[in-house]
């Protein structure tokens, strides 16, 4: 009896993991939950993305957090002079692995910054998990389930003890947060925001921030995947004036071909269960929704053609804590194992790829900017022909002058702990690459001057 007691034990504790929830009758009514501020200036648009690193990545942007919010903004709306700060203009916050925990925790917090720091940024968050493994006890009889993964225990942590039991539902509507994730079975860079998940067929508001965070920094072989279920009722897509088009063009246009791959996998419903690893694995600093956002159909594209709301500043900032720890493997004639391999090419390559994203970011504005030097402006350029030239900011290791504290900064473990000394070495590097970015000096004297001399 006690034996058989031991077997059904996982079963009656829950065994299984907190899967999304399928699109309901209360769906509406979670939308118009959401908060709103009016505290923003509707002339501005700023993107900020945080990459991924761990806790270092999570420190350094909740310490670039911190200065900007030391930046005074102060504009008039509406005919009144609203004194604000730099860091709450912010509109859009994309995180990746640990970055995906600082952009939550800002869409949380922003009034009360110790709280992250206290629970996340300070906190030996790998001694925590293992912890939290055995305590509760059941949570080690829990995770004897095949279904049930230290990942998703990692996610049930990160739910009680860093985002204190929030939904999506409890962010506010501004800054929009985009957590990213990799989905395995296609390659494909998968967002926790409601559009991803109307593939599923799913409601995003009822899912919990902490697993998001979890399948977000859910690093292959080290971590599991994060799984969620797909209600999806399939659909005739020739149907789809756009899914024809693409089928039609899908074997000369790529973008085509994976458009209707894409389409015809979340269609089918034999597909029921969706497996989500690292979201560094396709792009580890989120500089792929900013170059998505100025398409044609992207977020950025569609501001800057708002004809009601005229743009004066477009913002891209981004935080990147890439590390490039000192080679030791081609100083030996023994082949790296299996787990290093797996780490150089995950993030080596990634690591490239991103800087030129980064390239193609910065091209992409001054292009946009050209587009407003001409004196002949048509219907479609003229909300934006009082546009500034474009604000792409970057903080990263590379910038540091000093070359101790470059290496040091490089050298950086990605892990989830940091010594009381490496996140000092972190709070004395920050404030002075915010100091001394061109861009963001830049971008602070105009701020200067638009309140001076409006």
């Amino acid at each position: 009896m006690r034996l058989l007691f031991l077997c059904l034990l996982p079963f009656l504790l829950g065994c299984a993991p907190m899967y999304n929830a399928p699109k309901d009758s209360h769906f509406k009514s979670l939308v118009e939950e959401t908060i709103t501020s009016d505290n923003d200036d509707e002339s501005i648009l700023f993107v900020i993305a945080f990459s991924g690193g761990g806790t270092r990545a999570a420190a350094m942007s909740w310490y670039v957090l911190e200065e900007l919010k030391k930046i005074h903004y102060r504009f008039v709306k509406n005919g009144t002079v609203i004194n604000s700060n730099l860091a709450d203009q912010i509109d859009y916050i994309s995180g990746i692995s640990g970055g995906s925990f600082a952009a939550t925790a800002w869409c949380l917090y922003p009034d009360n910054m110790q709280v992250f720091e206290n629970n996340f940024i300070n906190k030996n968050i790998q001694k925590s998990l293992v912890e939290y493994m055995f305590w509760p006890p059941w949570n080690l009889i829990r995770l004897l389930s095949r279904s049930y993964t230290r990942t998703d225990l990692a996610g049930e942590y990160y739910h009680h003890h860093i985002f204190n039991k929030k939904l999506f539902r409890n962010l506010p509507n501004r800054p929009k947060l985009l957590i990213h994730s990799t989905h395995l079975a296609t390659g494909e860079q998968f967002l926790y925001t409601q559009d991803h998940f109307d593939l599923l067929g799913s409601d995003l508001l009822s899912y919990r921030l902490g697993p998001a965070c979890a399948a977000s920094s859910a690093f292959p072989v080290l971590l599991n995947p994060i799984t969620l279920k797909s209600y999806v009722v399939p659909e005739s897509l020739m149907k789809e004036a756009k899914y024809r088009i693409a089928k039609k063009n899908s074997v000369e246009d790529i973008d085509a071909y994976y458009y209707c791959f894409m389409r015809e996998f979340f269609n089918d419903t034999t597909n029921k269960w969706h497996h989500f690893s690292d979201g560094g694995l396709v792009d580890n600093r989120g500089l792929q929704i900013v170059l998505d956002g100025l398409s044609t159909n992207g977020f950025i594209n569609k501001r800057l053609h708002e004809t009601n709301k005229l743009l004066r500043k477009l913002i891209i900032f981004n935080v990147d804590a890439g590390s490039f720890p000192l080679d030791q493997t081609c100083k030996k004639q023994q082949a790296p194992r299996v787990l290093s391999v797996v780490q150089y090419a995950a993030t080596i390559p990634m690591d490239r790829l991103s800087g030129e994203r980064w390239k193609a970011v910065k091209i992409l504005g001054e292009e946009i900017w050209q587009t407003t030097q001409s004196s002949f402006h048509t219907e479609e350029t003229s909300n934006y022909k009082n546009l500034e030239k474009p604000y792409c900011i970057e903080i990263s290791f590379r910038a540091i002058e000093n070359d101790s504290l470059r290496t040091a900064c490089l050298n950086l473990p990605t892990s989830f702990y940091l010594t009381s000394e490496q996140l000092n070495l972190l709070k004395t590097v920050v404030p002075i690459l915010v100091k001394n970015e061109p861009e963001l000096s830049r971008l602070i004297k105009t701020v200067e001057d638009d309140y001076l001399y409006r």
